[in-house]
This record gives structure tokens, C-alpha cells and sequence, in this order.
């Protein structure tokens, strides 16, 4: 398809029954781009393995709790298709998904694009936020399955994208709207929580630059908002390892202590809701709130297929194009 431009979106994936949990945990922990082990080749298999049989208990009881399966294939389905249409106007465009702990995976979908002969590829990570451990990951992968399927077409990387103009102000009337559902819907009466997803501390020592691009999305918005009481913490850490910080809970109870009554939370590193937007900020943290005293908690879904968002999404894949 010589005069036509793949469209890839990059997303995390997740398990689509809860007898697909596992895999989906072992195809995380064998990522070489995140858990970096010595000996890799001898020792990767054996971890990832050994700790996704460990975690596949309590994270099945996670994805039981919002319906037995992970709705960001849905969801990512859903931003596809708005930016398939979106593209229209624009000039040949189709528009992939590719997913990069479940399926669609990136085998798959390399293989997909090969076979349909694309010449120019634009990857679009659904990532804001560039870290090693998100978008590099997917990146790399994307370039490892290139080399074994022998295809190499033109590859234009979308690396960030937090500064787009549309997808900020998209979280701006997310918010605002979210605040009319409270009993008091004046901002000075809500502590409004921007959640991020943790980084172990030594990940971003080594210079990966998410925690810099959280901060500086954080800070654009909170101009934007002009809102009395934001705060920026961090979910989902797991093991003994420092996290960037604060932790989301120690937050909650710091609020709760000063008298905090209405809660708000928005998930800043996420456009796609999934298990954690929905399980851990929608189902962990808000009965963590209601044990505090927290009268009101409200987690603010995330983008998925806002107008505003695929507005955004349109803008970034021209942009890119027309820089090549």
C-alpha cells in the first residue's frame, strides 16, 4: 500500500478472561525493557514465571471485581476507530492497534502490516508521558519484530505528546464537568488528586524522563485550572524498591488528617481507563477513603474516546507526517 500511511497505537494490553491473567503477567515480567536481570537469557523465563504465578491470585481478584476481564481493548478499539474516521479528511490513513503485554500483539501486528505491504508506519504511543518502560518498551519491541519479519518500512515515532494543546484542555473539562457531581461543586471545596502511575526511583535516576513530563503536564493543568487544592501522587507501586513519591494512600490520609470531605481523582498518565483507573483508584483507594472519613471520593474517568482527545491524536499524526 504504497500511498497509504499505517496508523499504530501503542497501548499496555491486558487479559481478556481471567484465565488469560497469567500469560498476560508473564508476558509482562519477561520484558527486557523494564526488569533488567543479569544472566537475562537464563534468568528471565525463571522470574517471570515465578512472579506471575505469585501475582495471578490477587490481580485475578482485580479484573473479577470490573467484569472479569480488562477493558482497554475495548476502549482502545473505540479511540481507533474515532481516529479512523477523524483521519478521513485527511488523506489514506488506517489506523492499528498494537498491544504490548496481550493481543493484538506486536508479532501479530507487524506481521499484519507487512502482509498489507505498508511502506510508512507512524506509532502513536496512547502514552502522554515518554518512559523507557512504556512507549521505549513498545518501541523496542516494534523494532526487534521488524528485524525477525524482515519488514522495514518508514517508522515515525511519536515519542511525547503531553504538551498538545487539545488534550489538556480534553482533562480540563473532564474535571470541571466531574466537579458538578459533587455535593459542593466549588473547586475550593475539593482536593483534586492528579494520579500518576509509579516508577521505581532508580529507573528514573538513570535518566528516564517520565517523572520531569508528569510534572510539567501536572503544572500545565493546574494554570489551566486555577484550582485551590491539587495535589500530584503516585499508584501501583509493587516491592520492596523506593517509588517516586507521594503514594497515593499516604496523600489520601494526609488529606482526610487536615479535613479533606470531597475528593477528586484524575488518572494523568492514563487516556485508556483499565484496572487501574477502575479496580485501584475506583474500588482500592475509594474504600481506603471512606475508612478515612473521606465523605465524597470520585475518580474522573480517564479520556478514551473524548472529541478532544482524538482531536489530538488527529493534530499528532499530521504533525508528524508533515515533519518527515
Amino acid at each position: 500500500m504504497p500511498n497509504k500511511t499505517a496508523v499504530v497505537l501503542f497501548n499496555l494490553g491486558g487479559p481478556d478472561s481471567l484465565e488469560s491473567v497469567r500469560p498476560f503477567l508473564y508476558n509482562l515480567f519477561s520484558d527486557p525493557d523494564i526488569f533488567r536481570l543479569p544472566l537475562q537469557r537464563l534468568t528471565q523465563r525463571f522470574f517471570a514465571a515465578a512472579i506471575s504465578r505469585r501475582r495471578a491470585p490477587e490481580a485475578s481478584q482485580n479484573y473479577a471485581a470490573i467484569g472479569g476481564k480488562s477493558p482497554i481493548l475495548e476502549n482502545t478499539r473505540a479511540q481507533a476507530n474515532a481516529l479512523q474516521q477523524a483521519l478521513a479528511d485527511a488523506g489514506q490513513f488506517e489506523v492499528h492497534i498494537c498491544m504490548r503485554y496481550w493481543h493484538p500483539m506486536t508479532e501479530e501486528v507487524v506481521a499484519a502490516l507487512k502482509q498489507q505491504q505498508f511502506e510508512r508506519v507512524i506509532l502513536l504511543p496512547l502514552y502522554p508521558q515518554y518512559s523507557t518502560t512504556t512507549t521505549g518498551s513498545s518501541y523496542n519491541e516494534f523494532q526487534r519484530q521488524g528485524e525477525r519479519q524482515g519488514y522495514r518500512p518508514e517508522t515515525l515515532l511519536i515519542e511525547r505528546w503531553y504538551e498538545q494543546p487539545q488534550y489538556q484542555q480534553a482533562i480540563v473539562e473532564t474535571l470541571r464537568h466531574e466537579a458538578q457531581q459533587f455535593s459542593d461543586p466549588e473547586p475550593a471545596a475539593i482536593e483534586l488528586l492528579f494520579s500518576a502511575h509509579g516508577l521505581p526511583q532508580k529507573i528514573v535516576d538513570a535518566g528516564d524522563p517520565y517523572e520531569q513530563q508528569i510534572r510539567a503536564t501536572y503544572d500545565a493543568l493546574c494554570r489551566q485550572l486555577d484550582w485551590p487544592h491539587v495535589t500530584l501522587c503516585y499508584q501501583s507501586r509493587v516491592g520492596p524498591l523506593k517509588w517516586l513519591q507521594p503514594y497515593i494512600q499516604d496523600v489520601l490520609r494526609a488529606k482526610a488528617a487536615a479535613g479533606a470531605r470531597q475528593v477528586l481523582v484524575y488518572p494523568i498518565a492514563f487516556v485508556s481507563d483499565h484496572v487501574e483507573t477502575l479496580s485501584e483508584l475506583g474500588i482500592e483507594y475509594a474504600q481506603l477513603a471512606r475508612e478515612l472519613g473521606i465523605g465524597e471520593y470520585r475518580v474522573a474517568p480517564a479520556l478514551n474516546a473524548h472529541p478532544l482527545l482524538i482531536a489530538a491524536l488527529k493534530q499528532l499524526v499530521l504533525a508528524r507526517l508533515h515533519d518527515a
